[in-house]
């Protein structure tokens, strides 16, 4: 009689640690892909303004809410050694947040005095996050809901009060959903298990999809709103 074949062996199956090899550079590509996508985030909202030379209805609170926002999570990042493709769309985003408020003060220009106090207390704030010691690096992280909320809440609760957007961007406020929903994912497989920052991003897509339903249920115009 023939001798009994043997079955092929099972193909082995892929190692675990290629599989998340290969997810951790897919988020890589997909951080890569925000940075550069924040090259043009607030391009939208600082042509608005240019063309309209009118800051009707934008939220100067929620401007200077935005660069503590983005700064320090960069800071924490960097404190950190967290890859660079994690972190750097928000040293971009902060640079154009800092010139749409050299753009607020040309167009609506406060006092001498509170431009100086402004940008002393900007200053120094950042300076102190980026010089506390690396185990004290976590207070940095648990403040972040704080700064998300001072950077959405003013425009949200401004575009209410108003009944309209007004000079706000509503392609800057759908890249800026995109760009977190994403983040939050890219996170979870960069980094790992980091609760605060996952609860920084959850928060910030949730605040973002709030203003896209403000575009959706009022008008830009606020002179047809009032």
């Amino acid at each position: 009689a023939a001798p009994l074949s043997r079955a092929p062996a099972p193909a082995p199956a892929k190692a675990p640690a290629a599989q998340s090899a290969l997810a951790k550079g897919a988020s890589a590509l997909f951080g890569a892909g925000i940075v550069l996508g924040s090259l043009t985030l607030k391009l939208p909202q600082i042509l608005l303004l240019l063309r309209t030379r009118s800051v009707e209805g934008l939220s100067l609170a929620g401007c200077y809410g935005e660069i503590p926002m983005c700064a320090s999570f960069a800071i924490y990042h960097a404190r950190l050694g967290y890859p660079l493709d994690t972190y750097a769309e928000n040293l971009v985003i902060t640079a154009q947040n800092l010139l749409i408020i050299a753009i607020y003060w040309v167009l609506k220009p406060p006092s001498a005095a509170h431009m100086l106090g402004v940008s002393t207390a900007g200053v120094l704030l950042h300076a102190v996050l980026w010089l506390l010691p690396a185990r004290w690096q976590s207070l940095v992280a648990q403040a972040q809901p704080i700064a998300m909320l001072w950077g959405y809440l003013p425009q949200i609760l401004l575009n209410a009060r108003l009944g309209c957007t007004g000079s706000l961007s509503a392609v800057t406020t759908a890249a800026r959903f995109a760009g977190c929903s994403i983040r939050l994912a890219t996170t979870v497989l960069r980094i790992g298990d980091d609760p605060w920052l996952l609860a920084t991003y959850g928060l910030a897509a949730s605040l973002t999809a709030a203003l896209l339903a403000q575009f959706a249920l009022l008008p830009a115009n606020c002179a047809a709103a009032s």
